[in-house]
């Protein structure tokens, strides 16, 4: 489930949010050594900050949080964290899986305007979200909009997925298995949503009978 506040913290960090609402999105016919994932597949951008030289931050969009060590750039630069349309990798989704959360980064170099595509060290990306589970996967996504699984497996505990990314070759869909995402528990009450609804009808019938004794004691 996707929440829609996002904000950023760090050195000069700026905050920035794009409303993303009918948004339509595109990948590319073919790869390319330098992306700007904003045009293929990930046109939001859900939150950036501007970052000096050799300093850090940390960004949040969501229910997302991404970690940006000291010394991860050698200049300044502007992070941006995009996000995409779930309903766009929900075709391609290997089989049996669910989309649960997609990003991309651009990070462009202040001094040249060149898109950063390796970095001096890894940023770490956590996800925290009630659809998220022991058997979620973490997925490259390509230019293309292919799916690969990422070879360095992610670090799930309880509900929350992390992994370190060292570059932005390719942008990432997290996913949980469809029948885990479609029994997500309600949120107000904590059962799974047709016992919900069983106990809503169970209530209505109570109110009517006692309204019936009411009247007939009245």
């Amino acid at each position: 489930m996707r929440k829609g506040f996002r904000t950023v913290s760090g050195l000069t960090a700026a905050l920035a949010v794009t409303a993303g609402v009918g948004v339509t999105t595109a990948f590319a016919a073919t790869t390319t050594t330098s992306v700007d994932f904003q045009t293929h597949g990930f046109p939001t951008v859900a939150a950036q900050a501007a970052i000096p030289a050799g300093q850090g931050a940390t960004i949040k969009a969501g229910d997302a949080t991404v970690t940006i060590p000291t010394g991860t750039f050698s200049d300044p630069v502007e992070f941006e964290l995009l996000e995409g349309p779930l309903s766009s990798f929900a075709a391609n989704a290997p089989s049996g899986q669910t989309p649960v959360f997609d990003f991309a980064f651009k990070v462009v170099d202040q001094k040249t305007g060149a898109i950063v595509m390796k970095f001096q060290k890894p940023v770490m990306f956590s996800l925290t979200n009630t659809d998220v589970n022991a058997n979620s996967m973490y997925y490259n996504i390509a230019p293309t909009g292919t799916y690969t699984l990422n070879p360095v497996k992610a670090t799930i505990s309880g509900d929350t997925l992390q992994h370190a990314i060292a570059g932005a070759p390719v942008g990432w869909v997290v996913t949980s298995p469809a029948t885990s995402v479609a029994q997500t528990t309600s949120p107000i009450t904590g059962l799974p949503f047709a016992d919900w609804l069983f106990v809503g009808a169970a209530l209505m019938i109570g109110g009517g009978v006692l309204i019936a004794v009411r009247r007939k004691v009245s």
